[in-house]
């Protein structure tokens, strides 16, 4: 299997190079309700039907990668892609359960934090 970082781009592979990524950490980490839905629109769009099986999965996926970059002072390329592959990694199938249920609760607090 391709490294994750390598097998998808974010949709930009067909550009000669990516948009500049601002480092100011307010405009590139928006609110963790549109992050979250940011990500689970690219984990739908790479995992196509099978992502909805693997709703879970992919909501686990999206929390670790808000929680491991809320933490930066400014956020780079690199960073995002250490924090794709680190979650991606965290997710395999031999620890898939335990990366879901840990996720999960959180994710629900973060949302239902954001509405109040």
């Amino acid at each position: 299997m391709a490294d994750p970082a390598i097998a998808f781009d974010g949709g930009w592979y067909d550009k000669e190079e990516k948009p500049e990524l601002s480092t100011d950490k307010s405009e590139t980490l928006a609110k963790y309700s549109e992050f979250h839905q940011s990500c689970m629109d690219i984990q739908m769009t790479m995992w196509g039907e099978a992502a909805e099986l693997m709703e879970d999965l992919a909501t686990a996926h999206c929390y670790c990668e808000y929680t491991k970059l809320e933490d930066l002072e400014s956020i780079t390329w690199a960073d995002k892609n250490a924090a794709e592959i680190e979650c991606a990694n965290q997710g395999t199938i031999s620890k898939k359960e335990a990366f879901i249920w840990g996720a999960l609760p959180l994710h629900r607090q973060r949302l239902e934090e954001e509405q109040k």
